[in-house]
């Protein structure tokens, strides 16, 4: 589990697009709680949604109700691969802590590291896994965020 509490309203205000099926997946994972769900459908209801009536029904439910509500919105999606919603929460999680909290910044990226059960795109971020190429952790860090700026953001 992450030791450090991610705060997903300041993640929406650098990737505010999110998909069911990913949220759904940060849910599983409790990287966010059912409250941040309530709160990003509540923040999208002004937007021109395919389900409206169901994520309108969400930003009324209460707590116990969302699961239920996430899954049936999530079902009308189209199959998105596991591996690239994990790569979105992956950047999510790393880049907040590199803008908030770079003191700590690779203690989350190791506590990220094992959440997501040690994904390859992030193995030269980890101080003790053997280096590959010779460049400071930092450089590797700073490029990882850049590119994946370029994806998410």
């Amino acid at each position: 589990m992450l030791r450090n509490k991610v705060n997903f309203d300041r993640i929406c205000g650098v990737i505010p697009k999110w998909k069911w099926s990913e949220l759904k997946v940060g849910l599983e994972k409790s990287i966010i709680f059912n409250s941040d769900i309530i709160s990003y459908a509540i923040s999208i209801l002004s937007e021109d949604l395919e389900q409206f009536d169901r994520v309108l029904e969400l930003s009324i439910a209460e707590e116990d109700e969302v699961e239920e509500i996430i899954l049936k919105l999530s079902s009308n999606e189209v199959v998105q691969d596991l591996e690239i919603i994990n790569s979105k929460w992956i950047f999510a999680i790393i880049y907040d802590a590199y803008n908030n909290f770079k003191d700590v910044v690779y203690d989350v990226i190791e506590d990220v590291y094992t959440e997501f059960e040690y994904p390859k795109e992030i193995n030269n971020l980890i101080g003790y896994m053997p280096c590959d190429d010779g460049r400071p952790i930092e450089v590797k860090l700073n490029e990882y965020i850049e590119n994946n700026k370029d994806i998410w953001c």
